[in-house]
């Protein structure tokens, strides 16, 4: 029998989901899922840990699961969700105790961006770096620290925080960001309705020229944000991932050019949607 798994959690504003990770950083099991939303209780949340947990032990079978380790969105204490808009029932709640009473596992909690970040460090992206960042981009702007090969969460569990980087009279977040991405298109003079960032993308690979400058925006302020990570922590490299860099190939051009003379290396995310499950489970990991 090979050694335990750790069981990763990543637990957003839609869904839930679970797996079983080695210490490789393997998948070794299905990520089963479960829907959130603003109504997603504490209890709920009990049930379904519980609900999640019993197919991935279907799965595994006889094979044991050491620790239990679940990364979320919002600010994250050492046992609490601090806050987080798209989970508001449990902002305050201690996740370490209802998770351990519910299941019986050591926890470990994180923030999902640094879960991110973390599994990237150690198992995809960025292996055999020391001192990363990770950036997410998706409805808002994620970040996590990696610093001398740990984990970076600053005297108020705010590093990485990037989101709130000023940018010209605003912040990063405001720019870069599915909502923003949405009004430069339409600023740009995109006319077409009820857009998201992969409408927007599929508009701009067929040429459509508001579809085009918005992203062309979008890169040139992720850079900027870029060259602030790097003058405040001189990583290594800088590793992007979540849902819109799927879209580089619209906007990576434009983040390459403007970094290319000083700013660090920037690398795509390997791990795909499985990075916040592996992140999470990898807190026990090592």
């Amino acid at each position: 029998m090979t050694e335990p798994y750790s069981l990763g959690v990543d637990l957003g504003g839609t869904q839930m989901r679970m797996a079983a990770v080695t210490d490789s950083g393997q998948l070794a099991t299905p990520m089963f899922a479960v829907s959130t939303g603003i109504e997603f209780s504490e209890e709920r949340m009990r049930e379904a840990l519980q609900e999640l947990h019993a197919q991935v032990q279907t799965s595994i079978g006889a094979q044991t699961i050491a620790a239990l380790g679940i990364g979320m969105t919002g600010l994250v204490g050492e046992r609490a969700l601090i806050a987080a808009d798209f989970l508001p029932q449990l902002n305050g709640v201690d996740i370490v105790a209802l998770a351990q009473d519910g299941l019986g596992f050591d926890t470990k909690i994180e923030n999902d961006a640094r879960c991110f970040v973390l599994a990237e460090t150690r198992f995809g992206a960025a292996r055999g770096a020391r001192h990363v960042v990770g950036i997410t981009l998706g409805t808002g702007v994620g970040g996590g620290v990696i610093v001398d090969g740990k984990l970076h969460r600053g005297a108020h569990a705010n590093a990485g925080e990037i989101w709130s980087l000023p940018l010209r009279d605003k912040w990063l977040e405001h720019f870069v960001s599915t909502t923003g991405l949405v009004q430069s298109f339409k600023e740009a003079g995109g006319e077409e309705e009820n857009v998201d960032a992969a409408r927007i993308a599929e508009l701009a690979r067929a040429g459509n020229a508001a579809a085009q400058t918005a992203f062309q925006s979008y890169g040139a302020d992720l850079a900027m944000a870029c060259e602030t990570i790097r003058a405040l922590l001189d990583p290594e490299v800088i590793v992007i991932g979540g849902s819109i860099a799927q879209a580089r190939d619209v906007f990576g051009d434009v983040l390459a050019e403007r970094i290319a003379k000083h700013g660090p290396p920037v690398t795509w995310a390997e791990l795909g949607t499985a990075a916040g499950v592996i992140g999470a489970a990898s807190l026990n990991i090592g």
